[in-house]
């Protein structure tokens, strides 16, 4: 083989080998959001304005990754990232899905203006995909406390367990979102036992006495 053929030949083998990683596809990042529940029918018994302000985020969870919990580990998944930070992804889910319960006449976020009849405040404890002995499922787990006024109306714990229906970061999106809307509920169950939007709404006008 001559010069001007080995040299043809290498040409022809580079040509095919960037050809070959060409057509090779990369990896891509892919981002979520949190889903929140469909609108409720407007509660007759609505009242009251609710503030929730910004949830803390432990320090277990900084991470814009989703997460997959296993024991002790915490693992981040690489290409799977939220779309926005999580604490401000929790707390806007938290405040939409408040909004759309219809038992408030108005939910506002920390930063907004006027007065309220009740602020909740709270932290995200868990957030992730937790696989075990009895399988993987989707922990989310809010340490939440309502203040009425500076006064302490509960300060509790809702914590959710949601069974992964499927595999990889779909099923555990759906899963923390349907976790997190648990929440909402139990938050909202919880308001209702104490009564408060009752306590909210104004007294009803007295009646004016009929003429004589």
């Amino acid at each position: 083989m001559n010069e001007r053929s080995a040299t043809r030949s290498k040409a022809i083998l580079l040509a095919a080998m960037l050809a070959a990683c060409s057509s090779v596809e990369l990896p891509r990042e892919q981002f979520y959001r949190l889903d929140v529940a469909k609108a409720s029918e407007p509660d007759p018994s609505r009242a009251g304005v609710l503030r929730v302000h910004d949830l803390q985020l432990g320090t277990a969870l900084a991470s814009d990754c989703l997460l997959v919990q296993d024991g002790v580990h915490v693992v981040p998944r690489p290409l799977q990232r939220w779309i926005a930070p999580l604490d401000r992804l929790v707390t806007d889910a938290l405040v939409l899905g408040l909004s759309r319960a219809r038992v408030c006449d108005l939910v506002k976020g920390g930063a907004d203006a006027g007065d309220e009849n009740w602020s909740l405040h709270g932290r995200i404890v868990e957030f992730a995909e937790s696989r075990g002995e009895q399988g993987t499922e989707a922990r989310v787990t809010l340490e939440l406390w309502l203040l009425s006024h500076d006064q302490l109306v509960f300060h509790e714990e809702f914590a959710v367990r949601e069974p992964l229906v499927g595999e990889g970061p779909d099923a555990a999106v759906a899963g923390l979102s349907h976790g997190l809307q648990q929440v909402v509920s139990g938050v909202v169950g919880r308001m209702q036992q104490a009564g408060m939007f009752a306590a909210a709404r104004p007294p009803a006008p007295t009646p004016a006495p009929a003429p004589r």
